[in-house]
């Protein structure tokens, strides 16, 4: 919904995959708003249109693109000075014909890990960051031996998986479970509850930090890391103050009952879609979850799901 009284469309956009992972974006006309960045391909959608028939429509008008089919990978609602936008990104990694700028537009691929260094619509920035992340994360367990976990990191899958190492984040050996993860190619997320977990990870070089409720509670301000920042929300206040403090990612929970927490009332799909859908943050869909739930989580504003024992190999 519109936060202030300006006008209001609805977008959707393309994450135009190519089979060697490299990622294709457009120019914005410098005459347009936001005229002179990148931006993932697309248009507005028609009143009464499909997302996916809206988005097939204009990937095919503006790039040549036929026949282009989509899924659900995530949604965001921003306030410019002037407009306000509702952007639907969906993956697209099926079509016909190669990309080109049939409206003059300047149309270029580029790596994943390229994005970051671009300028782009300040709507799609959390999208830049979520292309970064693995569809799953997977929660270490705490009941496991050192040689278990290690064990385990050896067969996750660095493409799809990441690693959270909630419990884990303070053992006399991180470094080395780090170091192990870093040789598999499997990001890493640390728990970080002050400065000086901040400072261990950024010494670590991790791909991420995660602050839980209590912790995100205490923070002022964006902490100084450069990688992602992630936080714990449970409910709409810890999600407006980890969008507030500019983070980039948020764990939202217990979607459904868990084993673990059986007497813990679960916020079910679509008090969890109220947090993740609009939201400026990458959000992962955790507790009761399992990983052939990663469609409906993102038709529910998901771009990731997460857990423990259901992911952990």
């Amino acid at each position: 919904m519109p936060t202030r009284s300006t006008p209001a469309i609805t977008v959707v956009a393309a994450i135009i995959r190519g089979k060697d992972g490299r990622i294709c974006l457009s120019k914005r006309p410098d005459n347009k708003h936001q005229g002179g960045r990148w931006e993932f391909p697309g248009g507005k959608v028609e009143q009464g249109e499909a997302l996916s028939a809206a988005l097939a429509r204009e990937l095919e008008e503006e790039l040549g693109m036929a026949g282009a089919t989509s899924s659900p990978f995530m949604t965001i609602a921003h306030q410019y000075d002037d407009l306000h936008v509702t952007l639907h990104f969906r993956d697209v990694r099926v079509w016909q014909g190669e990309p080109e700028g049939r409206e003059g537009q300047r149309v270029q691929w580029f790596l994943p890990g390229e994005l970051a260094d671009l300028r782009f619509p300040a709507a799609n920035q959390p999208v830049v960051n979520a292309i970064q992340l693995p569809e799953q994360l997977v929660v270490a367990p705490e009941d496991i031996t050192l040689h278990e976990l290690l064990a385990g990191i050896d067969r996750l899958n660095g493409e799809q998986q990441g690693l959270y190492l909630r419990q884990w984040s303070d053992h006399a050996e991180v470094a080395a479970v780090v170091a192990q993860c870093q040789q598999r190619g499997v990001k890493v997320w640390l728990r970080a509850v002050d400065t000086q977990s901040v400072a261990t990870a950024k010494a670590l070089g991790v791909f991420a930090v995660h602050f839980p409720g209590r912790a995100l509670a205490q923070l002022d301000e964006r902490p100084a890391f450069d990688g992602i920042t992630s936080a714990a929300v449970h409910d709409q206040a810890a999600r407006d103050r980890a969008g507030n403090l500019g983070l980039d990612m948020a764990l939202v929970s217990p979607v459904l009952p868990t084993p673990t927490h059986p007497g813990k009332p679960a916020l079910g799909w679509p008090q969890a879609e109220l947090l993740m859908k609009g939201a400026p943050l990458a959000c992962y869909a955790l507790g009761g979850v399992a990983p052939g739930d990663l469609i409906n989580a993102r038709d529910h504003g998901a771009v990731g799901v997460a857990g423990i024992r259901a992911f952990w190999p």
